[in-house]
């Protein structure tokens, strides 16, 4: 089960999330290695970029950019794609993910949702994701534990998302080879690039760094460089053709 005292929109989040009837189709495309597309980015010397979609969030984000055309604009460019599932804040779905899985047979597709139970990773493979998020502060360690190795049953490798130090500190007990680091704090949604810089100093080399959350210019980029990659949502969402100023 999640962790106790977890309250409002994120409590909302997790009790539907319980809910979700797991997706029955049946996976029609191989396995993309997120580890290997960041490896590839970084060797070829442009900024590995994960490029997020998503309709809404709890921060007052919305737009309705048409999904077919950002995929397929962004897709020359970037290492992997992010896909919000979550309905009721995000305004994702199942059906969303597993549109992309049909445009994009190359890149490998995160399923970007709030996690906690086996039902939602069966989906997420079924679907055609490449990866899952699976978020420290809304789940107890053993959970966690467990849900990282029911995701590499499948051959997904999850990504373990942390926010400050006591949560990376508890991560690192654990077989964690891909992790992000979330400069927006889910329990009151401020944003702290900052938090993000000091953590990446603390995280092993051998682990592949996501850097998420309020990545708007290269200089964000810069200044959180020691990630190896990054995830971009809104800014690339405002305007896909950013992408060509963060490589």
């Amino acid at each position: 089960m999640p962790k106790d005292g977890i309250n409002g929109w994120l409590k909302d989040v997790i009790e539907h999330s319980l809910k979700r009837p797991k997706v029955k189709t049946e996976r029609n495309r191989r396995i993309n290695s997120f580890l290997d597309s960041i490896r590839q980015k970084k060797n070829s010397g442009v900024n590995a970029i994960i490029a997020e979609y998503k309709r809404r969030s709890p921060s007052g984000f919305s737009s309705d950019r048409e999904l077919e055309s950002y995929i397929n604009y962004l897709r020359r460019y970037v290492a992997g794609f992010s896909i919000l599932t979550e309905e009721k804040y995000f305004n994702g779905s199942y059906e969303i993910l597993k549109r992309v899985s049909e445009l994009v047979s190359d890149l490998p597709i995160l399923m970007k949702d709030f996690v906690v139970s086996e039902n939602q990773i069966d989906s997420a493979y079924n679907l055609g994701a490449d990866g899952v998020l699976l978020i420290a502060s809304i789940l107890k360690e053993r959970e966690l534990e467990h849900l990282i190795d029911y995701a590499r049953s499948y051959g997904l490798e999850p990504l373990v998302e942390v926010n400050n130090e006591d949560e990376l500190k508890s991560v690192l007990q654990l077989d964690v080879k891909f992790m992000g680091i979330n400069a927006r704090n889910l329990f009151n949604l401020k944003v702290n690039l900052d938090t993000v810089k000091d953590l990446l100093e603390l995280v092993p080399d051998n682990i592949t760094k996501v850097a998420e959350s309020g990545i708007k210019t290269r200089e964000d980029i810069l200044k959180l460089r020691k990630a190896d990659a990054f995830l971009i949502g809104t800014s690339l969402m405002e305007n896909p053709m950013r992408i060509l100023e963060l490589l």
